[in-house]
């Protein structure tokens, strides 16, 4: 289900106020971090009596977290050894630790420096031999308050131990320096799993981080957190189940939605008609085929509901197939003064922000969603930046490139890919979960493009005939997106090629809105 992340310092606020109360949150979260380290060695070695445990502390939080659920283990039988890794480390944790025949190492740059637990080992073999034969590590070097970049010395001993890690090692809070780059990633923590307290801060959930993340799990410590105050939604199936947009038992085929499709062209018919299938089984009250006679007339033999006819729309989707300017401008023409929200694809993506067609009075107050791929991407933004970006750096940073985007283009963002990211002008980012490989097909992204028109365009019908006629919020209008993704995804669960996807709508949205399985 649904997931909001949120920054670091919404979350640390949040505690403020039951931190003055006296309420115990290290309590709660250190409670919950031990029972998932049991979990684990229970499930590695059937018990956790017996099993080796090594924590590496550093000077924060995140090290109480784990000095007090290490205790915890330790009264369970497990063996336990600290290694603290600075000057300082928490005093409570470290003394709870002890008491429960916790074994300490101090490991510094400097021996000088190792006071907090006694003398340091001056080659640091004792250290490293811990790390390596622990059948589970909990990382407690540094939290959401830590700066990029270990220590030199720390940096060192991560370096060493990799090679013969063999046990799991789960990240306390955040993995410590945890960075999207991969440079020098043999000397940073790759945890198998990332235990976060209070609720999931947003450096979790950039796709570029989950190599080093592994499976987060989110505790809740009674935090109140608001989430209008979230940058970001993860979306999974469980959503779509709730989510979807089911027709109203007293609705009609206008109520439903009618979507205009200018999709394909005389190069690219195919395009057109994946589009338009698309549409049809998403579960639009109408699908109105715009332009091409000679698509219109592929699409007529296979869908013979589907309207030629001019007539209203509730969205529109443009651009899949690049259709020939005589039949684009028209709709443009139409939409102007409108209000009708509108998806652009493919072709259509060449007229975002070149003045001479597409004017800011034509964008308005529309919902526009533009769904390039990280080619397009770039070829937008350069145009728009004035200078050269590539899909390689889009690539690297596709949450970030999507942000600047929908800031730049006023238009929501559904930048395709593996992990597909949406991102609003008001910095609202949407995450779907990704879909299966049977999507990197041709074609693929015109079946999107009509699912994503048929759903704004019932979205849209829902506000001209609801008695709350209160317009979507652009973060709505991309979750919105975010479902679409996961109705995408579903089908392509089903197929192997876009016609196939496009086909498997059907039986998806048949599931959606009668409840079969």
């Amino acid at each position: 289900m649904s997931v909001f992340a949120y920054p670091s310092e919404v979350i640390r606020e949040a505690e403020v106020p039951l931190l003055e109360a006296g309420v115990a949150l290290m309590a709660r979260a250190a409670r919950a971090l031990a029972n998932i380290a049991g979990e684990t060695l229970a499930t590695d070695r059937g018990r956790v009596t017996g099993s080796r445990v090594c924590v590496l502390a550093g000077p924060g939080n995140n090290a109480g977290d784990a000095l007090l659920a290490a205790a915890a283990l330790a009264r369970r039988g497990a063996a336990v050894t600290i290694i603290t890794l600075f000057e300082h480390t928490h005093a409570e944790g470290l003394a709870a630790a002890r008491r429960s025949g916790a074994q300490v190492i101090a490991f510094a740059a400097d021996p000088a420096e190792a006071t907090a637990a006694g003398p340091a080992d001056p080659d640091h073999a004792e250290a490293l031999r811990e790390l390596t034969r622990a059948d589970l590590v909990l990382d407690g070097i540094l939290g959401t308050g830590g700066r990029r970049g270990l220590p030199e010395h720390i940096a060192g001993l991560i370096a060493a131990w990799a090679p013969h890690r063999r046990g799991r090692l789960i990240a306390v809070d955040v993995p410590s320096d945890l960075s999207p780059e991969t440079a020098g990633a043999e000397q940073r923590i790759h945890a198998d799993r990332t235990v976060t307290f209070g609720g999931l801060k947003a450096e979790l959930v950039d796709p570029r981080v989950s190599a080093f993340t592994g499976a987060i799990d989110v505790i809740d410590i009674g935090l109140d957190l608001d989430p209008e105050l979230a940058t970001a939604e993860l979306l999974d199936e469980g959503d779509l189940v709730t989510g979807f947009p089911r027709p109203a038992d007293d609705g009609h085929k206008y109520s439903r939605g009618v979507a205009g499709v200018l999709a394909g062209s005389e190069e690219y018919p195919g395009a057109g008609v994946l589009t338009t299938t698309s549409a049809v089984n998403s579960g639009a009250g109408m699908v109105r085929c715009l332009g091409s006679a000679a698509v219109a007339e592929f699409v007529i033999g296979l869908h013979p509901e589907v309207v030629t006819a001019s007539g209203r729309v509730d969205a529109v989707v443009l651009g899949p197939g690049d259709p020939e300017p005589e039949f684009l401008q028209p709709v443009i023409d139409a939409l102007t003064g409108t209000t009708i929200p509108v998806v652009i694809d493919a072709g259509g993506l060449d007229m975002v922000g070149r003045a001479e067609t597409m004017a800011d009075t034509w964008l308005g107050d529309r919902p526009l969603l533009i769904t390039p791929h990280a080619a397009e991407l770039a070829r937008l933004l350069s145009r728009l930046l004035g200078e050269i970006i590539t899909a390689g750096r889009i690539g690297q940073d596709p949450l970030g490139w999507a942000r600047q985007a929908a800031e730049l283009t006023g238009a929501i963002v559904l930048l395709k890919g593996h992990h597909t990211v949406i991102a609003a002008p008001d910095g609202h980012t949407v995450l779907p979960e990704p879909g299966p490989a049977s999507l990197a097909t041709a074609g693929a992204g015109d079946v999107l493009a009509g699912v994503l028109g048929a759903l704004f365009a019932i979205a849209s019908a829902r506000s001209r005939y609801s008695s709350d006629d209160r317009s979507l919020l652009s973060h709505q209008w991309a979750r919105l997106a975010g479902l679409a993704v996961l109705i995408h995804n579903a089908a392509g669960r089903r197929a192997i090629n876009a016609s196939g996807i496009a086909d498997a709508l059907a039986e998806v949205v048949d599931a959606l809105i009668h409840g079969q399985d």
